[in-house]
Parts: structure tokens; C-alpha cells; sequence
């Protein structure tokens, strides 16, 4: 009898071993869960792999001030991320945790008794120079996603060119209950954290040449653009 189990247990093990295997690894760049749900080979397992090392330059500490609170972030990297069961489907991905503080210096909660937010990230979205697909990169944007009751917060982040700085631009927000959580602290339309760097700052990509794009999209690429050059980069 126990030599049955012992076989049965190695059969499933096996069997699950080659589902994990045998799921399909695609680029996480441009790929959001929508898009993998509608491929005709979902069923099989999907793991959106960050095979171009883009997250990395976004891990780190990072501070900054919005209105009068002061804002503290760690950003940190999830390699294979479950987004959800059935069917399978995982991701790398970058979690944002936050702690928020008043003029004196006291933790101000997220929520009711929750001091510090997290902000699951997704959707990368990379613009490269064309006609190479694989050449160097002109826009670059990482979504976060706050969730507390029935509301999700996005934020839409961008960083400077130098990587030094973190512009987390209002994007949208889903209410489903009609109360809604939108504290004073976080940016509304046309509003945004600009956060820097406080740990190392990371070696600069060789593809990474992004333009400067303005105060709102990118509030710390640099100076103003001189005329007759709106595309400057600091």
C-alpha cells in the first residue's frame, strides 16, 4: 500500500513538474494580463519574464515631498510572480511599499491602522528607436497599482534620464463601491509624486535614451528644453 502512495505521489509530482516546464516564456515589455489571456496557448501556463533586465534600474530607496507630506519608498523586484491560478500565468514585477509622513513627522496610516502601502506593479510599456525593435529605448513607463477595498489607484512612473529621479503621475482609479479611497496624499489628475533616489544609483543601461519629455511626463529629466530643441536631454 505505502509503495502505491510513494508511486502515485511520484507520478503527480512529475506531472506538475511538467506543466511548470512546459509553460510558455514571453517578454514582459509591452504584455499586460489582457493581452496573454486572449493567446490561444494560455492554457498551458504564461510567465511574462523581464528577459531585458528592465526593472532593475527601478529597485532602490527613494524619497520626496507632495504638498506637506513626505513621502518614503522602497521599491523591490518579484521574480515569477503568480497574477493568477486558472490559468497559470506569472510575471516579474515590482512592489512599491510606501510610508507617508506628516509635517511633524508622523506616519500617517493608508488606511485605518495601515501604516505603510503597497503597490503591486505592472504593465512596462517600451517605445524603441525605429525601425530596430531591439534598438534603443525612447520612452519607457512602469504602472503601480495601489488596491484598498473596492479601489485601485494607478500611478504611471517614469524615470530621468540619469535615473535619479522617479516622476509617479496620477494615471487612473477604479471605484466599485461608490465610497472610494483617494487620501489627500496621492495625486490626483495632472498631479504627481517626484521621488529621488536615496540608495546607489544603478549603472546606466546602454540602450536607455529616453528624451526629455516635459514637466508633467518626466518632471526630473533635466532643464527646460532650449529653443528650436524641444527633444534635449539633460
Amino acid at each position: 500500500m505505502n509503495r502505491y502512495v510513494l508511486c502515485l505521489l511520484l507520478v503527480l509530482g512529475l506531472a506538475v513538474q511538467e506543466r511548470v516546464f512546459a509553460q510558455k516564456v514571453i517578454s514582459l515589455e509591452n504584455m499586460t494580463l489582457y493581452h496573454v489571456l486572449d493567446r490561444p496557448d494560455v492554457s498551458q501556463g504564461i510567465y511574462m519574464e523581464d528577459t531585458g533586465c528592465r526593472l532593475d534600474k527601478y529597485t532602490g530607496t527613494w524619497e520626496g515631498t507632495f504638498k506637506e507630506y513626505k513621502i518614503k519608498a522602497k521599491i523591490s523586484q518579484q521574480k515569477k510572480y503568480q497574477v493568477q491560478e486558472n490559468p497559470p500565468v506569472f510575471q516579474d514585477r515590482l512592489l512599491m511599499q510606501v510610508r507617508i509622513f506628516d509635517r511633524s513627522g508622523k506616519a500617517v496610516p493608508f488606511i485605518s491602522k495601515v501604516i505603510e502601502g503597497e503597490g503591486g506593479g505592472d504593465d512596462l510599456q517600451v517605445k524603441r528607436l525605429a525601425p530596430n525593435p531591439m534598438g534603443a529605448i525612447v520612452e519607457e513607463s512602469y504602472k503601480f497599482q495601489f488596491t484598498y477595498g473596492y479601489t485601485g489607484y494607478f500611478l504611471q512612473g517614469t524615470l530621468s534620464n540619469d535615473l535619479g529621479t522617479l516622476s509617479l503621475a496620477y494615471y487612473s482609479a477604479i471605484v466599485l463601491d461608490g465610497s472610494g479611497w483617494a487620501p489627500e496624499f496621492m495625486p490626483r489628475a495632472k498631479e504627481h509624486w517626484v521621488l529621488h533616489r536615496t540608495s546607489r544609483v544603478p549603472p546606466r543601461p546602454a540602450d536607455w535614451n529616453p528624451p526629455y519629455r516635459g514637466e508633467y511626463n518626466n518632471p526630473g529629466g533635466g532643464p527646460p528644453p532650449k529653443p528650436g530643441r524641444p527633444s534635449q536631454r539633460p
